[in-house]
């Protein structure tokens, strides 16, 4: 079982929730169904962020899986978060919306009439089979205003995106658990969503997740583990860290890929000096 450090008089010093995206009844099996059995070894109830009706060609990556909703139950059986990941995870605008990364969305920008044909759409299909949407995952990180209007009309309260310390709660009583990272990671104070893409996983992905949990335990905690803390009203500690954040992220990913491509250049140059003396 996980343990919560820092854990004192209602407070977390350091926690860690974990995500996983894009589950469907044809996500990479082979890699899901040992990680799902990690999960359960050591006790972890992660956001597991289920596309109801995928259409997205690039998430068919295995044979759809015997009983698909049944798991999906079976998770929220177990304490899970089930995050409620879109509609059909098809971007249908170039809107990065509200906290996007790239220009591009399922949501972001659409009329309001649409976005709620779509979002009831969406929790229809949940509810059809007996699972109840608890938090807001968006494909891309991309929604805006209407978005969430609408969300909360049809009773998805929570919202996991957007950059603080801690979960609050906004003006129109929507709740924010903020999602920041990518990886384990050495983190400070705070509440910090981790963020996994397993698809694409190798058996050697796998083994160092293992580790990594193994590592970071005791600071990985639930969704419902932080829910008391979601009181708080936003203020400006809180738009503070998400300005800082926003850069770091803007400023970084851009930063990390120039850098990669400018080993990779060397290395060519390198290889390619070396075998002009050879010859």
């Amino acid at each position: 079982m996980t343990s919560k450090t820092g854990m004192n008089n209602g407070g977390i010093s350091t926690g860690l929730i974990l995500r996983f995206y894009d589950l469907c009844p044809t996500v990479n099996w082979q890699i899901w169904e040992p990680l799902e059995e990690l999960l359960i070894e050591y006790g972890i109830k992660p956001i597991v962020s289920v596309i109801p009706d995928n259409r997205d060609k690039e998430l068919i990556v295995g044979e759809p899986g015997e009983d698909f909703w049944g798991r999906v139950r079976s998770w929220q059986q177990r304490g899970w978060t089930i995050g409620l990941h879109g509609y059909q995870h098809c971007y249908l605008t170039k809107h990065a919306g509200m906290y996007g990364r790239v220009a591009r969305s399922e949501f972001a920008g659409l009329p309001y009439e649409v976005q709620e044909i779509k979002l009831r759409n969406a929790v229809r299909i949940f509810h059809e089979h007996d699972v109840k949407p608890e938090v807001w995952v968006a494909p891309a990180h991309s929604f805006d205003a209407k978005t969430i209007e609408i969300l909360l009309k049809l009773g998805v309260h929570v919202i996991n995106d957007g950059y603080a310390l801690y979960p609050y709660v906004d003006n129109q009583g929507a709740v924010w658990i903020p999602q920041q990272v990518g990886r384990f990671r050495k983190l400070p104070v705070g509440i910090w969503t981790v963020c996994f893409h397993f698809n694409q996983w190798t058996s050697g992905d796998l083994v160092q997740f293992r580790e990594d949990v193994k590592r970071f335990r005791h600071q990985i905690i639930s969704v419902n583990d932080v829910l008391h803390l979601c009181k708080r009203r936003r203020n400006w500690v809180h738009a503070g860290v998400a300005r800082m954040l926003g850069a770091s992220l803007r400023i970084g990913r851009p930063l990390r890929e120039g850098l990669k491509q400018r080993q990779w250049s060397m290395r060519s140059k390198g290889f390619r000096d070396s075998q002009g003396e050879i010859g």
